[in-house]
């Protein structure tokens, strides 16, 4: 999920409101679903559809993890975390890719005992149909609620859980078909191969959540034309040259900025701070959705201090520090 740098950031109170009733409708719909499904595979005596109920409950706890998770994550910065506390919903969402592909291995394990003959497939009662059709609506419904929930607060967190219940269609659909094809077409085979296709989808979904997750844990970030707008606002501040160091890390849906320029040396510590807060300005003109912003001036030609880290405009393609005249 890519976020969009030049729209205002949402207001934090709205995200949490907006993040808090996306994981409320997860708890109480999928506790819902579950109690639907157990039921009916209990009167039509369908484990599979039971475990697909039992499967649901684990629905619920995902959706406390990102409740919880989007409370902590909206609580202020404190002494022990001067950054604040967002990246809790980068671990969640890391939680999250986890659960997506143990279930994507429980189903491939599930369907190559199938394929081997390690198990007899088990075919649900007509209660336990209709109760798999109810709960394909019902994860429909969820999944885009969720959905829309992780655009309007562009959290990745949400995001995974949305992927979690699309999963889950997939599941109730796999199933459905292994009746269609099985008892209807007498095709058994057809739902071995649905089912390892639905698990393989899965897995590697998974995985890319479990992966993206990584950028912002590695204090990294996928778009690298941000560090583009950074050095054309260095750029276009009269004053201000060589800007480099230039580190920038995500946090959640923002960015944290930090970069070192040069000014002349004869200025005031006044007319400098002054440049680096024009700079500040012009950035955040530039890329809305930032959290911080750290400006580092140092004398024009002083090179006393060794350059380790960060990037440098020659870095990215096409930038060049030539000032314009206004």
């Amino acid at each position: 999920m890519k976020t969009n740098e030049f729209t205002a950031p949402l207001n934090p109170n709205v995200r949490l409101s907006v993040l808090k009733k996306a994981s409320w409708a997860g708890i109480v719909g999928n506790l819902l679903l579950s109690a639907l499904k157990i039921i009916s595979g209990l009167i039509s005596g369908s484990l599979a559809v039971i475990g697909d109920g039992i499967d649901s409950l684990s629905d619920v706890v995902t959706s406390m993890v990102t409740l919880y998770a989007a409370k902590a994550g909206a609580a202020p910065p404190d002494p022990e975390h001067p950054w604040g506390h967002g990246r809790v919903e980068t671990i969640a969402t890391k939680t999250l890719s986890l659960i997506i592909i143990m279930a994507g291995l429980q189903l491939l394990t599930m369907t190559l005992r199938k394929l081997t003959g390690t198990v007899s497939s088990e075919l649900p009662g007509i209660i336990a149909l209709i109760a798999c059709g109810i709960s394909i609506l019902g994860k429909t419904a969820l999944a885009a609620y969720k959905y829309r929930a992780s655009r309007i607060t562009e959290s990745r967190m949400m995001h995974a859980d949305a992927v979690n219940m699309r999963n889950d269609i997939l599941l109730s659909f796999a199933v459905l078909a292994g009746v269609f094809f099985t008892r209807i077409l007498n095709l058994s085979l057809i739902d071995v191969l649905t089912g390892l296709s639905v698990s393989v989808w899965i897995i590697i979904s998974g995985v890319k959540v479990f992966l993206h997750t990584n950028t912002e844990l590695m204090d990294s970030i996928d778009d690298k034309d941000i560090y583009r707008h950074v050095f054309e606002a260095a750029n276009a501040v009269q004053g201000v040259s060589n800007p480099h160091r230039v580190r920038i890390r995500g946090l959640n849906s923002l960015y944290v900025i930090d970069l070192d320029v040069e000014v002349d040396g004869a200025l005031s510590v006044s007319e400098a701070h002054n440049l680096a807060c024009t700079l500040e300005k012009e950035i955040r003109n530039r890329i809305r959705k930032v959290y911080d912003i750290m400006v580092h001036v140092e004398p024009a030609g002083v090179a006393d201090h060794v350059e380790g880290y960060g990037l440098v405009p020659g870095d990215i393609g096409g930038i060049t520090t030539d000032k314009k005249d206004n």
